[in-house]
């Protein structure tokens, strides 16, 4: 598999750092430099899909959790100057809202969600839109039958939203249940993207964050495939610990 990006804010006005998953304009413009200067060029699961007997080399995939209406400041503006496709992840509940689910566990601050026209919008310009869920829960601590609901609601509610097929789930706080690849399969997704995972299959694909506190040395190993081969190696004891 390419490599997958993980990112949530980009952001310079500080407001949104308390989460731990902020990265400032300049290191986003590094990510993008870095992509470009490695001869990479950015792709999505729906454009996977579609292409599966012809499977090509030299791709990332850079994806959106949470689908913050910040990243239309800036980060969404440079994709497009660019040429660039990524994949937003949106939690069903909150389209139109804001965070509850940090704001309630950790007492962050409200982060407005992209609303449903925005997601419209992102569509059509071939960026591929995703489930993160329908109310961002942690799905290993889930019942079956919850799980269910989150999976399957969540897909229903942004395929008529939408009008397109969905293709891809991120899973909430990237952990993913015991019984995931059945469930997803059975939900209609054909890949899921977690962190740090055991073992990985097409719904339980391995993402890597970007930090502020990333170089661009850093950033270019962890598009690198040693870095793939590096991550085979330590996800199963991270998983373990």
């Amino acid at each position: 598999m390419h490599p997958i990006v993980m990112l949530h804010h980009v952001d310079d006005t500080g407001t949104e750092n308390e989460t731990g998953w902020c990265i400032t304009h300049q290191k986003f413009i590094d990510l993008l430099d870095c992509i470009e200067e490695q001869g990479l060029t950015t792709t999505t699961f729906e454009e996977l899909y579609h292409s599966k007997a012809k499977p090509s080399k030299n791709k990332v995939i850079i994806t959106f959790d949470d689908c913050y209406q910040s990243l239309f400041t800036f980060a969404i503006p440079e994709l497009i100057r660019r040429k660039m496709k990524a994949v937003f992840y949106i939690p069903t509940a909150f389209i139109g809202g804001y965070n509850e689910w940090d704001v309630k566990e950790q007492g962050f601050a409200n982060f407005q969600i992209m609303n449903g026209e925005e997601l419209i919008y992102l569509s059509n310009l071939a960026m591929e839109i995703g489930s993160h869920g329908h109310s961002h829960l942690r799905h290993n601590l889930l019942t079956e039958q919850k799980l269910v609901f989150e999976l399957s609601h969540s897909k229903q509610l942004l395929e008529n939203l939408l009008k397109k097929r969905i293709f891809s789930f991120a899973h909430p706080y990237g952990i993913a249940p015991k019984n995931n690849d059945v469930l997803l399969t059975k939900a209609g997704f054909h890949y899921g993207v977690g962190i740090y995972q055991a073992m990985q299959s097409n719904s339980t694909l391995r993402r890597f964050g970007i930090h502020q506190s990333d170089t661009k040395k850093s950033i270019k190993f962890k598009l690198s495939k040693r870095y793939q081969l590096f991550r085979l190696l330590l996800d199963p004891v991270l998983h373990i610990l």
